[in-house]
């Protein structure tokens, strides 16, 4: 038997077990002969911008890569633990600055082996690539320097750390890696954004090896994406049975969050989340004998994040870019949130608090004291400050002004879908009318929307990303000079990939402080220290103003094995692992 050195959650340090062959763990054991094949049906928000996972910012083309491609090293879906996946074992050296990975003897799903130059080949040309679209270079950046991959033999590589990086397996949970056999030709080496032109929608699938559960077969234009079962695919389950049990997944796009209801409850989608103003109806069907079974799970789970409020720092019309750096005015806005009619009006009560954005049911990280400091609903004092600021009502229209006298009003941009995001942006734009701020709402489809926001064309908007176990996973938006630190952009150089600290505040260069020291520092509770004041920054000068996080809503079809809750409340649900009744 080899032994397996098996990383849970933060640390570095290796624990050494015995084991077999890795099997899939499961957190339900499934029938001893579970049903094989048939297709499982599953939905998108929208229609994939790419296929490659680092060439794009689109959720729906991460959904599709994550059926196609894993990393060196996996989370569990449920428990988020890591656990081996290409690299079958490792060994950590005593300083814990270096890592060696041994392969797994598995092909990609064209016959071609998984060797150590697909791992070098994707850390150079796509998770290390500051122009790659998706790239991750700074979660594998530490102390200003790279992490170095260096090829032993074929099936060996090294992870050479600048210093001991307590995230390390956790953010490398999140590294998928590419075959190097199908896209070394393709890259043009003198043009490094060249990557982002590779595994567009109209590549031919067959010209897209996976070594993940499924293989993509087909993409018909805004109308679905059908994937099939990876005959190499290397897990299976606790029983010997190959995964996975699902001969197909069609992933049918559907942007309307009524017709996805709709159809889920035709029958015609298996599994899907739920949102807060559809769960009573659900739950009433499931309750009255409907043929699905609607889930209610503690916001333990990283999607969906939070929602949250951004104002543009460096907003084009420079008195709002002035207002808008003001800590004072971030805080009137805060006074002028309704999170609480928010919650039982859009959420039917079934959201929480969610935190800045580490949620309170994250005990690894959560910080209690931003309770105190987080403001209350309170439209007076709201008021109060936009006066002190100059911000008045000079000519009786009921609407306030700059001090100049012209008119102060902005531009709230929301996605189109989903309905929550609408239906948030409409609420807090009529308590501030109020009070007299003028808000024009600017509702538009939502890949239009993150383009506007990555490209810093906006004056305030409303998004949810960046709730992760740990918060090292989401530095790249919320330490300032980052890649998706959208809402001030300038502090970071996009040619150079580095911050710029004279554009920053004083308690931003804190904060680009903590996450530093926060990736480096081996101790969990010294870790969390660091985190807990970020999280009281984030409270106190409101770089953004986190709204709710709406509970973990789901419902699947009773014909799908598989899917169910435990007594922690922790959901079980995989593709990979789910099978036709």
């Amino acid at each position: 038997m080899k032994r397996i050195f098996l990383v849970i959650l933060v640390s570095l340090c290796a624990v050494m077990v015995f084991a077999a062959p890795f099997v899939e763990d499961t957190l339900l054991t499934p029938d001893k002969n579970p049903k094989m094949g048939g297709t499982l049906y599953l939905a998108l928000t929208g229609a994939p911008q790419s296929f490659n996972f680092y060439g794009t910012l689109d959720n729906n083309a991460y959904t599709v890569a994550g059926q196609m491609l894993t990393g060196l090293v996996e989370a569990h879906p449920v428990t988020s633990a890591i656990r081996p996946a290409l690299a079958e074992s490792w060994e950590v050296s005593e300083n814990n600055k270096e890592v060696i990975f041994h392969l797994r003897d598995v092909n990609w799903s064209d016959g071609a082996p998984l060797v150590a130059d697909d791992v070098i080949f994707t850390f150079k040309y796509f998770i290390m690539n500051p122009v790659a679209r998706g790239n991750s270079v700074d979660r594998f950046t530490i102390e200003s320097q790279p992490i170095e991959w260096v090829k032993i033999d074929d099936k060996t590589v090294k992870a050479i750390l600048p210093a001991p990086y307590a995230a390390f397996f956790t953010v490398l949970s999140h590294a998928y890696i590419y075959p190097s056999h199908a896209l070394d030709s393709k890259i043009d080496k003198s043009r490094p954004d060249s990557v982002n032109d590779v595994w567009l929608t109209n590549t031919p699938p067959s010209e897209i090896p996976a070594n993940g559960p499924f293989i993509l077969s087909e993409y018909i234009v805004d109308q679905k994406v059908v994937m099939t079962r990876n005959p190499n695919y290397w897990k299976v389950d606790v029983f010997g049975n190959k995964l996975p049990y699902v001969d197909r997944v069609e992933y049918l796009v559907v942007s309307d969050a009524q017709v996805r209801l709709a159809k889920f409850m035709a029958g015609e989608l298996d599994y899907m989340a739920v949102s807060g103003a559809d769960f009573p109806i659900l739950k009433e069907r499931e309750l009255a004998g409907g043929p699905f079974k609607v889930f209610l799970a503690e916001p333990t789970q990283p999607t969906p994040s939070p929602v949250h409020i951004a104002f543009n720092f460096d907003a084009a019309n420079p008195k709002l870019k002035e207002l808008f750096m003001k800590t004072e005015f971030r805080q009137a806005m805060e006074y002028a949130l309704d999170r609480e009619r928010i919650i039982d009006e859009v959420y039917n009560g079934l959201a929480v608090l969610g935190g800045v954005p580490v949620l309170p049911s994250n005990k690894a990280f959560y910080n209690p004291k931003i309770e105190e400091i987080r403001r209350p609903f309170d439209l007076a004092k709201a008021a109060e400050i936009l006066d002190s600021l100059g911000l008045k009502d000079v000519n009786g229209d009921g609407l306030r002004e700059f001090p100049d006298g012209s008119k102060f009003e902005f531009v709230l941009t929301v996605q189109n879908s989903p309905q929550d995001y609408q239906d948030i942006a409409y609420i807090f734009s009529q308590d501030l009318l109020s009070i007299g701020v003028k808000v024009n709402l600017q509702i538009l489809d939502s890949s239009l929307t993150g383009q506007m926001f990555g490209a810093g064309s906006f004056e305030a908007g409303i998004r949810a990303f960046g709730n992760q176990p740990d918060p090292q996973l989401r530095k790249a938006i919320w330490q300032p000079g980052t890649q998706l630190y959208y809402w001030h952009r300038t502090t970071r150089d996009p040619e150079t990939n580095t911050a710029i600290f004279d554009n920053m505040l004083d308690w931003e260069k804190r904060v680009y402080d903590l996450f530093e020291k926060g990736q480096v520092a081996m101790d969990p509770a010294i870790r969390k220290t660091f985190y807990d004041e970020w999280q009281e920054i984030y409270a106190e000068y409101l770089p953004v103003i986190f709204v709710c996080k709406g509970m973990n809503l789901y419902a699947a079809n009773k014909a799908l094995g598989n899917v169910e809750q435990n007594a922690e409340g922790l959901l079980s649900y995989a593709s990979w692992t789910v099978f036709k009744k």
